[in-house]
């Protein structure tokens, strides 16, 4: 068949579109995809003792005496200058107690880093919820449906926490509560970095994923959801504002129930309510999940038909709270 010139010319426009459209859809779902992974944790520095000065000896402890735990000095800046100030004491740790029946290496084990699993079967991730900057809400998050169980702590909690600069380096160390690791750091997302390494820090779990949310949006939020369902009752903007107003592990029991509130209703969200949810929530979610994972997961979260809610118990030493002895996480 001969083809005239106008004909020619049309096969080749309509090539070239259709190889314009190919590629751009290979770039969106390339990007649709790609998922932001948390890189891996700093190290913490090595323990070192205080040093004696010469002219007074260290005292000999009795046998019955037992010796105070290893200091952590701030470790050097990126400019090699050491830091001067004083040094930190151990980060707490989680202490579980086995059963009678259970091995003698046990506790060792139970003690061992963790990182978290995010594939088709199981999914974990740590949802955040910040205010001025500051993490008020750190869930621990494992859906397997039909379950899901979620783990609350309590943001003032003491732990080790990085201090980071640019390009997320880390230049200082410190003893802080778990709510300022996502200030001490030069962006959002670098910031929620801090909190997964500040909590790994806590209690040996490192979460493989994040979801934050600042909660400056919600009272858009409460006009698009006026109440969500949790525990048979519901919440809405004035019952989260008194959660707000709560401390240590009632705040962190309610920021629990307050997330799966949330989770609850957006499995019931149709797809012509989208637009309106992410209006109200428009710049102030943040994850390290690509949009094909994250689609992934509220459709999981969607099939979840009952939730277990834990809250690391917490105490006082010191005047500083830290993770009870008690603390174990359900999984």
């Amino acid at each position: 068949m001969h083809l005239n010139r106008k004909q020619m010319i049309l096969i080749v426009s309509l090539s070239g579109v259709a190889a314009l459209l190919l590629i751009g859809f290979l770039i969106f779902w390339t990007s649709f995809r790609r998922s932001d992974p948390i890189p891996e944790a700093p190290s913490l520095p090595p323990a070192t003792q205080t040093p004696a000065p010469s002219d007074t000896p260290a005292p000999t402890p009795s046998p019955t005496e037992t010796p105070s735990p290893t200091p952590y000095f701030l470790p050097l800046v990126p400019g090699g200058a050491a830091q001067t100030s004083s040094p930190l004491p151990a980060t707490p740790k989680v202490s579980p107690s086995p059963t009678p029946s259970a091995a003698p290496d046990a506790e060792a084990r139970s003690r061992r880093m963790r990182d978290g699993i995010y594939n088709d079967e199981i999914k974990e991730f740590m949802a955040i919820g910040t205010q001025n900057g500051e993490a008020i809400a750190v869930l621990l998050v494992r859906v397997k449906p039909p379950e899901a169980t979620v783990v609350a702590i309590p943001c003032e909690t003491q732990t080790t926490v990085f201090t980071l600069g640019p390009g997320a380096q880390v230049t200082a160390l410190d003893a802080a509560p778990l709510s300022l690791a996502t200030v001490r750091a030069e962006g959002v997302r670098e910031g929620c970095w801090n909190l997964v390494w500040a909590v790994r820090n806590l209690c040996g779990y490192c979460a493989p994923a994040y979801l934050c949310v600042d909660f400056a949006c919600m009272e858009a939020f409460f006009s698009f959801a006026p109440e969500l369902p949790a525990d048979g009752g519901g919440i809405d903007l004035a019952a989260f504002l008194r959660i707000l107003g709560e401390e240590g592990e009632t705040r962190a029991s309610g920021m629990a129930a307050f997330g799966v509130g949330v989770v609850r209703y957006l499995g019931k969200v149709s797809l012509w309510d989208l637009p309106a949810f992410r209006s109200a929530t428009r710049g102030a979610f943040t994850s390290s999940l690509s949009v094909f994972e994250l689609l992934k997961l509220m459709g999981d979260l969607k099939k979840v038909e009952s939730f277990s809610v834990f809250v690391l118990p917490t105490e006082w030493k010191d005047g500083v709270r830290v993770l009870s002895d008690a603390a174990v996480l359900p999984f």
